[in-house]
């Protein structure tokens, strides 16, 4: 009996010690100005005449420069010759924005053409430092959301939010020039008297 006695005081004991808790999931989206920012830009030209001149006086309004020249290819479809000019082009991300409405302007342009044509695609790389600045960034936010989440789940039980008891790892998402910090947040919290 007193064995059982023991037990039993045990039991209580550690679930007084397990408090009620809400978790929330939250996440914050943060913009990096640094790093590089990667168009790999093709123009196609069907002409008999095409030059490596040709390809850059096409591209000019776009900043495209011999330098940034990284291959030609020549093919030979349907009685038409197919010349391609692959160029990389790094710019500074905080300059993603005007280099990506200048070959959209490009593009626009080349549009009706017979001869020329462009597609480009574009990547950005970022630093771990930049990164865990993001992340430094984010986290006072990301904080407050998760809080003001938890307050609301704690309302809807009838119960008052106390102290983090539990913080996951932040996941950091990068997407070109933005990142996605996300994290989730465990709360205790108090049941209202008389619940």
């Amino acid at each position: 009996m007193r064995l059982f006695l023991i037990g039993f005081a045990l039991a209580i004991g550690l679930a007084a010690q397990q408090p009620n808790t809400v978790t929330a999931n939250v996440s914050v989206i943060q913009n990096i100005s640094a790093g590089t920012a990667l168009f790999l830009v093709q123009l196609v030209e069907a002409s008999l005449t095409s030059t490596v001149d040709s390809a850059l006086a096409a591209l000019a309004p776009a900043g495209v420069a011999a330098s940034h020249l990284a291959g030609v290819s020549v093919e030979i479809s349907q009685g038409f010759v197919i010349t391609t000019y692959d160029f990389r082009v790094p710019v500074p991300a905080r300059e993603f924005a005007a280099m990506r409405d200048k070959l959209i302007t490009v593009q626009r342009n080349l549009a009706n053409s017979q001869t020329q044509g462009i597609g480009w695609s574009s990547s950005q790389t970022n630093t771990d430092e930049q990164l865990a600045a993001a992340l430094q960034q984010a986290m006072p936010s990301l904080l407050e959301k998760a809080r003001q989440r938890a307050a609301l789940l704690a309302q809807a039980m009838n119960a008052t939010l106390g102290a983090v008891v539990q913080l996951s790892a932040p996941a950091i998402s990068p997407d070109g020039p933005t990142v996605t910090v996300s994290l989730s947040a465990t709360f205790a919290v108090t049941p209202e008297k008389g619940q």
